[in-house]
């Protein structure tokens, strides 16, 4: 008896979790979605798993719901999102096809998947938050700097070494995202497709390029 009363429960759980999920729109990553709301299951990797870390791999401590607009003019809503810094991916109680996304919000703070430049000059590919969006992005970077012991746990291991590096990139177009270097030659060079900008940046008396002013540069780019 208990059994059934308990079987019952979890299909009642089940129908009310996906009940709340809305799609719209048509295209291949609709019918992705909704593969996915059918079969999806709380991904295994929990915060708990990693509770006796100090530090914390995701950017959030809760999943946030958040909506996600696809490639082909297609909306998911009612699903809840984290990302994970440590294995560069979204969440969404299973992992994202970042193949199909054009923009992914997760709470306030909102995500795009590109291509960079790594420290290597190699052509690579990760999730950026979008700080300042237009023709010109400013995007920042998360990644987990760790030092593996014999301890740690398979995949999400650290010790109290490891830390999370933040850094700004730079995205024109479709061209690869680059490093962003607060430098006046960095920038003079970046931005030397649009003489107005340069002259902008000549005319400004800056000794320090802090983001706010990277900003207010891109903005007036942008503008142009």
């Amino acid at each position: 008896m208990k059994k059934i009363i308990l079987t019952i429960a979890l299909v009642f759980s089940i129908n009310m979790l996906f009940s709340q999920y809305s799609i719209t729109g048509q295209g291949s990553s609709v019918d992705v979605a909704r593969d996915v709301q059918n079969k999806t299951k709380l991904n295994n990797y929990t915060q708990g798993r990693t509770g006796t870390n100090k530090l914390n791999y995701f950017l959030e401590d809760e999943w946030k719901g958040g909506v996600m607009f696809t490639k082909d003019s297609a909306s998911v809503n009612g699903y809840t999102y984290r990302y994970n810094i440590y294995s560069d991916q979204i969440e969404l109680r299973s992992l994202v096809d970042p193949e199909t996304i054009n923009v992914l919000s997760i709470g306030r703070r909102k995500f795009i998947h590109s291509l960079y430049y790594d420290n290597s000059g190699v052509v690579n590919e990760g999730y950026f938050e979008l700080v300042t969006d237009g023709d010109c992005k400013l995007l920042l970077r998360r990644s987990v700097k760790f030092t593996q012991t014999s301890r740690d746990i398979e995949g999400y291991g650290a010790n109290e070494s490891t830390s999370i590096n933040e850094i700004l990139f730079l995205k024109k177009g479709n061209e690869p995202a680059k490093e962003l270097e607060k430098s006046k030659d960095f920038l003079e060079e970046y931005f030397s497709d649009k003489a107005e900008a340069v002259d902008y940046l000549n005319d400004k008396v800056i000794i320090f390029m802090t983001e706010k002013k990277v900003i207010e540069l891109i903005n007036y780019y942008n503008e142009i």
